[in-house]
């Protein structure tokens, strides 16, 4: 004889708001402006007015020059807000086309005379990123040394993202397994299927590959999955990805993080235009008259207010959300607020989530996206206060900077396992790359033409 027993059990049940709020938290300043004022458009319960009391900074920033130690570290700009608001949707940068993109990195690393070689280099990109001249042909019509026009060509394949500058997908591909194999690793026979094999992998003859390299396809389809999540083959579209995500990531801080006058700091979260969002007084007062209505303009008056009610507090619940994110990176990073990246200290959203008695999700959509404003006045992106790299990468970049000559990265690493930071050679390789710093031997080859 069975006997059902009733027990109570706590289960967490996802509801609409929660994804709505969700989805709002993970928006930065700029995309939530945009959110709000569609909301305003196509809700006429919610309404916008002028807030008097309130001091809200300016949204348009203006770049400067980066202190030195966080300009070689965390990658921050300056920020200095401009006297009067500007509506962030008419703020909208124009975009950089390639040439601009590729050409800002360039100059800061040619010698001058090399600068007319390298335009002429990004100007022969086609709209993917690929060459379309080849260095002799280049080198005939413009009666310059080949070795010349290579070292200006490994310049640019250096800065740019890779796969720049080369002749075709193919080519693209394999400078990116290149890439990701200094830096990391890749799957076995990725590049020998690439190289060989290219046309088979794109038609998915994987048996053909199988039999022709006598490997499994199990190792096929691991290189396979492996190119569609990290390699991409058309380059440009990465110059420009990269800088539009950059431009709105630094164009609308969502935080200001400012000292106090007892020695401490402070966290605000940065709205830019000067009003505040509310409930229609109107609809407020309609609501109260409901049975003078008839059942569609209940329904109407009802769905708009409960729409208003729900996203003024998932936007209220998102600014607090954010504090409380913010505050807790002041408590935990107060030297580096103070003395600069060398002091950042190891962090993790999963820490910070249970300070602050959220889930770990909650902390990666409240920093996703965004920026703050540090003390100092530079702008960086939130997700810098987990890059446990930093301090080490802002050593290294000082060390190079200062090295009479090149110094390879083994003597680099060296030099740091001195300094009380034990990493690898190829970790060394794998930093100075995303620091977009050239090998030894370029180094000194741009030192000898300068």
């Amino acid at each position: 004889m069975f006997e059902m027993i009733l027990t109570p059990r706590m289960e967490t049940r996802i509801t609409p708001v929660m994804i709505h709020f969700a989805e709002m938290l993970v928006l930065p300043q700029s995309t939530l402006q945009q959110l709000i004022q569609q909301e305003l458009s196509e809700n006429p319960a919610l309404e916008a007015q002028e807030d008097e009391n309130e001091t809200i900074p300016a949204s348009e920033p203006l770049f400067t020059q980066v202190p030195p130690h966080r300009a070689t570290g965390a990658g921050a700009t300056r920020y200095d807000p401009s006297d009067e608001a500007v509506d962030p949707l008419l703020t909208v940068a124009a975009p950089r086309s390639l040439t601009d993109c590729l050409m800002r990195d360039l100059r800061a690393s040619l010698a001058v005379e090399d600068y007319p070689l390298a335009l002429l280099l990004v100007e022969s990109l086609d709209d993917h990123g690929f060459l379309s001249i080849d260095i002799p042909t280049l080198s005939r019509i413009l009666n310059v040394d080949p070795q010349r026009i290579h070292a200006v060509l490994q310049q640019l394949r250096e800065l740019g993202p890779p796969g720049i500058a080369t002749s075709n997908v193919q080519a693209c591909l394999l400078a990116q397994l290149d890439h990701l194999a200094q830096a990391g690793g890749i799957p076995p026979h990725a590049h020998t299927i690439v190289a060989h094999c290219f046309d088979d992998l794109g038609h998915h003859r994987y048996q053909r590959i199988a039999r022709q390299l006598r490997i499994s396809l199990d190792d096929i389809e691991l290189v396979r999955h492996f190119l569609q999540q990290h390699c991409w083959p058309y380059p440009a579209q990465l110059v420009i990805a990269a800088h539009h995500r950059k431009q709105s990531l630094l164009d609308h801080p969502d935080v200001a993080m400012t000292a106090t006058p007892d020695g401490g700091f402070k966290a605000e979260v940065l709205y830019a235009p000067r009003r505040m969002l509310r409930m229609s007084p109107v609809y407020e007062a309609v609501a109260l008259q409901l049975e003078q209505l008839d059942a569609a303009e209940q329904e109407h008056v009802r769905t708009y207010i409960e729409r208003s009610r729900i996203f003024l507090s998932n936007l209220s619940q998102r600014k607090a959300v954010l504090q409380q994110v913010s505050e807790a990176l002041i408590a935990y990073q107060d030297a580096f607020l103070r003395y600069g990246t060398r002091h950042l200290l190891p962090l993790t959203r999963t820490e910070i989530a249970a300070e602050l008695g959220v889930h770990e999700s909650t902390v990666s959509r409240a920093i996703a996206h965004k920026s703050v404003v540090l003390p100092d006045g530079s702008l960086l992106p939130f997700a810098e206060f987990f890059h446990t790299a930093r301090p080490v990468q802002d050593v290294l970049c000082e060390l190079i900077a200062h090295e009479r000559e090149p110094l390879s990265d083994a003597q680099l690493a060296e030099q740091l396992h001195q300094r009380g930071y034990p990493i690898a050679r190829r970790t060394v390789a794998k930093y100075r790359q995303q620091l977009q710093i050239l090998p030894a031997a370029l180094r000194q080859r741009s030192l000898s033409t300068t």
